[in-house]
């Protein structure tokens, strides 16, 4: 199996343990020293990004679109779009968001070392919420 292959076998089993809330699985799928960073600049290691699955955070629909890889020796980089319908906190986030993933290889694996969230998406041709008037 060739390591792009191996790497998008990587995503899709974040993707389905994000989606089944499976907060275990991110122990075989995520580095020791692996950083997520959320949509609006949140931090999280490895513990807390699976922690989030042990408090009231639920996956309804979960999906990355369009994944492309690109191969640099050990590393890979991935970039898409992460599609979901969550809602936590008695709230809905129900978007779009660009991610980039960076994924190690040891040995015969691969592990999640970096996921970061830019979004949530939006036409190229609005105006960017900074710039928006106040109402």
């Amino acid at each position: 199996m060739s390591s792009e292959v191996r790497v998008l076998d990587l995503v899709n089993r974040w993707a389905q343990a994000e989606l089944n809330g499976d907060a275990d699985a991110f122990g075989d799928l995520l580095s020791d020293d692996f950083a997520g960073i959320g949509p609006v600049g949140f931090k999280l290691d490895k513990q807390q990004w699976a922690g989030r699955h042990r408090g009231d955070l639920k996956n309804h629909h979960f999906a990355i679109l369009d994944p492309q890889v690109r191969l640099h020796g050990d590393t890979a980089i991935v970039s898409g779009v992460q599609e979901q319908r969550t809602s936590v906190r008695g709230h809905e986030v129900n978007d779009s968001f660009r991610v980039t993933l960076v994924a190690v290889g040891q040995g015969d694996r691969w592990l999640i070392a970096n996921i970061q969230l830019s979004g949530p998406l939006q036409d190229p041709s609005a105006p960017p919420p900074f710039a928006r008037e106040r109402g």
